[in-house]
Parts: structure tokens; sequence; C-alpha cells
């Protein structure tokens, strides 16, 4: 399966610059923060800031960048850019090559200026979820109980709607209770096996498999089945406005998300501090789930927006399929998830004052702890 990247890795090859100088200066933030901004920035087409996160990830976390950049590629990139999702895939899944071409320092880097400037689709994270959306629940039930032949006979079967194929592959593969693939030998190959029937071009395959294999990501396997759905598509790039960047210190806040610490801190004082949210949530989320719905709403506001965008004929309907099953399932009324969304946005600027203030206070602490380590006898 690797030696169908070749041609990717020549392709890369050909673009890494031996003389081009590496960021200088990491971002002073803790892992999780880091992690995020890589993501984010990625997502921004924000070049510079995720070469940076990139240089201060492998200096944190050395390897694990690897199956971060593969994620990102899968996630945020997609069919955006096929070239530059197999390209990842190819450095990422091949330390010896690694090894002769920059280093894995040097190309992670790379790599994350390569994945920042790509076009980006974003349809796998809106469809790897879709088994969890109100109106398929029925049909993930009937897929439970299919036998292989039929929930593979539903992947190829092009009268069905995106959703219900992706739903037809998850369960393919097996998806257990942590969301990740089953670790049941023959389940994925049995699905690439499919792709391939389908006319998938043999590079995605290779790199769905390798990915799919190294990160146990079910995102993975929704990318094939997103290249051909949009194979006939008309298609075209568009550059999207993406909210303001805002900083404190080096940090750009939008970081500080539903998936770091200090970002679940800053939303939840955010939700109960701002007069028009805290409305917003009473309004149209039970008590109980208001907290989940303001994370999730704060990430599609400002920590999921893209930059530059591949537009096809269901890019738009899937982003909302995937915005309205997050905010159901987080609690959310269905009438309410365009108004909580509205109000999120127009007060964004009190969740960065929240954001700035929680990173200024884990900064002074950090600072503190470390003074306290040098003054140590």
């Amino acid at each position: 399966m690797r030696d169908a990247l070749g041609a990717a890795q020549q392709r890369l090859a050909r673009e890494i610059d031996s003389n081009w100088a590496l960021p200088s200066k990491p971002i002073a933030a803790d892992p999780w923060i880091v992690s995020s901004l890589l993501q984010k920035s990625i997502r921004r087409c924000e070049t510079e800031i995720a070469q940076r996160a990139a240089l201060t990830f492998f200096k944190l976390k050395g390897a694990a960048i690897w199956r971060r950049l593969m994620v990102i590629a899968f996630e945020d990139v997609g069919i955006g850019s096929v070239d530059a999702l197999t390209s990842t895939v190819a450095a990422a899944g091949d330390s010896a090559w690694r090894k002769g071409h920059g280093g894995d320092l040097r190309l992670a880097v790379q790599l994350a200026g390569l994945l920042a400037e790509a076009p980006k689709d974003r349809s796998a994270d809106y469809l790897c979820d879709a088994r969890d959306h109100p109106m398929l629940a029925d049909f993930w039930r009937a897929m439970e109980e299919a036998s292989l032949e039929s929930r593979l006979s539903r992947v190829r079967d092009q009268a069905l709607s995106l959703p219900q194929r992706a739903v037809a592959a998850l369960s393919t593969l097996g998806i257990g209770s942590r969301g990740d693939i089953s670790r049941s030998t023959g389940v994925l190959e049995v699905l690439l096996t499919t792709f391939r029937e389908l006319e998938v071009s043999e590079e995605l395959v290779a790199a769905t498999g390798i990915a799919a294999a190294r990160t146990r990501e079910k995102i993975t396997a929704m990318v094939p089945l997103i290249w051909l759905a949009a194979r006939q598509s008309e298609k075209r790039v568009c550059d999207c406005a993406v909210p303001p960047l805002v900083k404190a210190d080096d940090v750009p806040l939008y970081a500080l998300d539903k998936h770091t610490r200090l970002g679940r801190e800053a939303i939840w004082r955010f939700a109960c501090e701002n007069d028009t949210v805290r409305a917003c949530l009473a309004r149209f989320v039970p008590a109980s789930q208001r907290r989940s719905a303001a994370y999730v709403a704060a990430f599609y506001v400002d920590a999921a927006p893209i930059a530059r965008r591949l537009m096809w004929d269901q890019s738009e309907t899937l982003e909302a399929f995937g915005i309205e099953r997050d905010l159901l399932n987080a609690g959310a009324f269905a009438e309410g998830i365009q108004p909580l969304l509205k109000a999120m946005r127009a007060n964004l600027g009190h969740l960065n004052e929240l954001r700035a203030q929680i990173v200024a206070r884990a900064q002074n602490a950090a600072a503190t702890i470390q003074l306290g380590r040098v003054g140590a006898p």
C-alpha cells in the first residue's frame, strides 16, 4: 500500500526547500493549546502560526506530530487538496523517507505550511458522527443488525444520501464504544476494497488505509466517500471570512476551544456572564445541557471556520447537517440553533476578553512555578 504513495513522496520532495529557515521561536503554551492551535491555524490558512505551532508541538511531543498531521489532513483538508492529504500521509507514514529528506522537524514544519495553504473541505468531520443525528438513528440500528455484505451494498448504493452511506461505512468498520475503528483484522481492508471497486483513486485509497491503521480514526474512511460524491460536481475554491485574529501575548485565542481545559473554562464563564448568550441558552437549551451546548456553539463560531474552502454541490448541506447534529446532541432545540450561533458570534469580543484573562493567569502561574524551581536549594 505504501508503494502507491511513491508519486506523492516525489511531489513533496520537489516542494521541500532545504535552504528554508525554520521558525526560531516556539509558542509559549501548554501542549493541549499548542495541539489545538496547530489545527485551527491550518484551518484559517495562517501559515506562519501553523509552522510555529508545528515546531512547538514537535519539541513538546516528538513523533506524535505525525498522527496529528494525518488527522488534520483528513478532517480539515480532505478533498480540498487530495495532493496535500496524500503527501502528508506519504511523509508521516515513512520514517526512513523523512530521514533522507530533511529530517522529522523540518518536514513536520513544512507539512504544516502545506496544509495551511491548501484549500479545505471539512465534510469528513460532518459525516464521521452521522449515526448520531436523530434522523439516522433507525438506519444506524438497521446497519448494526445487517450482514457485512448488506452494509457494503449500502456503501455502494448511490441512490442513498451521503450521510446514509457514511453510516453504512462506519458500521462496516465496527466502530466501538470509544468511536475508533475496530482492531478486528480485515474490516478495514474490506472497505478499502469496496472503495477500489467504486474507482476511488489508488493513491487516496492507500493514504486512507495507512492513516486509518495508524490513527484508528473513523474520519479517515469518510474522505473516499466524499471524493466519490463530489467527483462529478462543479467545484470552486472560495476565500471565506473568518473571525479576527486576537492574541494574548503570543497565543491566538481561538486555540482555547472546547478541546482545551482553559478553553472550556473561558466558554462557560462567557455563557454565564454574557447576558445575551445566557438568555439564549436559557430559552433554547435545558439547564442540564447548557454547558455542553455552549462549548459546541463556541466551537462552530470561532474554532471551526476555514479561510480557503472548496465548494461543491453538497458542501454547504453537509456543514448544516454536522452543525445541527452536534448541537441537537448537545441539547439545543432545533429552533434555537441559529439564534444561539448568532448570539455567540455577536459577542465573540467578550469571549476573547475572558480567554485573555485566563491565558494571563495561566502564564503567571507557570512563571511562578518556574521561579520557584530556579530559587529552590
